[in-house]
């Protein structure tokens, strides 16, 4: 099992590129702080190897200064296990530049309460690093808080009649808890996807239809991306892509795994609702006769590619590996989740997304489209 998965791509990514009142219950809260950020990270276990990164990239007399304004999105002990990061000697191994890139990604120069937070998608912060953070506040379940597509853990309450709330307030700014770390790096998706080498035979097929160079360009983009393993278990291989007939096949063979203009996370889809009766939402690819699709709860999370026509009817007809299924089972599951019955409340944390300068990119555990159903 490969160790330190974050820090090798975000080390490669690193040398790539060398106002609303607040509530009275939060002004009591604040009041009631006892101690500094540094303080409330020391004395919680679940935060232990945070504290480590903070110490060794230097940062934690800077948060435990009283006078000073913080928002610290936190990983918990388990979101960094998820990295490969198990212990504290574990951050010996990273170059200063790229943990001290990684604590202050997670953090923002201000104090920002829950509260704060308007109540949509992608409102943005600056973290420390310069780059723009994006916050969504909604009333759906299991998604009221989330930053950069990571659901944020609720404060616990001891009674149930209380909603939940967010953050905890300290006299030097807020800490929110987070299940998975924040990956957010400073390369475009074109530099991302070219520095993974196991999406070649994506990358192969972007520059074969003639999609590769505008990656690189200003964005937003959202990018779909699946393994080289999933091409070719469907029997598509780097020569098989190589040798595609641009006459035969439409571009959407290749044009129908990215987005444009779009910066979507995961659970962006619960705060853009539906046109009425369509359980679905639709973004229109580059190629023009097809659209991407993204189901809403319970119809699941999987993405899916389908005609165009039929997106404007209740019967979708995709064209990925998963065609001829009922529909719910159709769409492609991220990368780690399950194929069956996969929506907001049971994803199982084995997605992520990587935000690059450019967009937002997505791994996925199958193709999006089948060649042979793309023939013009």
């Amino acid at each position: 099992m490969k160790k330190l998965k974050y820090c090798s791509w975000l080390l490669t990514a690193v040398l790539m590129v060398v106002s609303c009142k607040k509530p009275d219950f939060e002004a009591e809260q604040q009041a009631m702080a006892a101690g500094t950020i540094t303080d409330y990270l020391k004395n919680n276990f679940d935060f232990s190897l945070f504290v480590a990164a903070v110490n060794k990239a230097g940062l934690s007399d800077s948060l435990d200064k009283a006078s000073s304004a913080f928002t610290v999105m936190a990983p918990t002990n388990s979101a960094l296990n998820k990295d490969g990061i198990l212990n504290a000697a574990d951050f010996d191994k990273w170059p200063a530049d790229s943990l001290q890139y990684f604590v202050r990604t997670h953090i923002l120069p201000a104090r920002v309460f829950y509260t704060d937070i308007p109540l949509s998608s992608d409102n943005r912060y600056t973290n420390l690093n310069g780059v723009r953070l994006y916050v969504s506040r909604s009333n759906a379940f299991n998604a009221n808080l989330a930053v950069n597509g990571v659901s944020v853990q609720s404060q616990p309450s001891l009674s149930t009649s209380v909603a939940a709330t967010f953050g905890a307030s300290l006299l030097n700014g807020v800490v929110y808890p987070l299940p998975t770390t924040l990956k957010v790096l400073p390369v475009t998706v074109q530099q991302f996807l070219t520095a993974r080498p196991t999406l070649s035979h994506l990358v192969a097929g972007l520059k074969k239809f003639g999609y590769w160079d505008q990656l690189g360009a200003d964005g937003p983009y959202t990018v779909y991306a699946p393994m080289d393993s999933s091409f070719e278990r469907r029997g598509i291989t780097l020569d098989s892509i190589n040798r595609m007939d641009l006459n035969i096949y439409d571009p959407v063979v290749f044009g129908g795994y990215f987005l444009k203009p779009n910066h979507l996370f995961v659970l962006d889809i619960l705060q853009l609702p539906p046109p009425s009766g369509i359980n679905f939402l639709a973004f229109q690819l580059p190629a023009i006769n097809y659209k991407l699709v993204m189901g809403q709860q319970p119809f699941g999370l999987g993405v899916g590619v389908a005609t165009a026509a039929s997106t404007q009817t209740s019967t979708l007809v995709p064209v990925g590996p998963y065609w001829n299924q009922p529909y719910g089972n159709q769409g492609t599951p991220f990368l780690g989740e399950v194929q069956t019955g996969l929506s907001l409340v049971n994803l199982k944390g084995a997605y992520i997304n990587y935000t690059c300068s450019n967009g937002v990119v997505h791994l996925l555990s199958d193709i999006l489209v089948m060649p042979d159903k793309v023939v013009k």
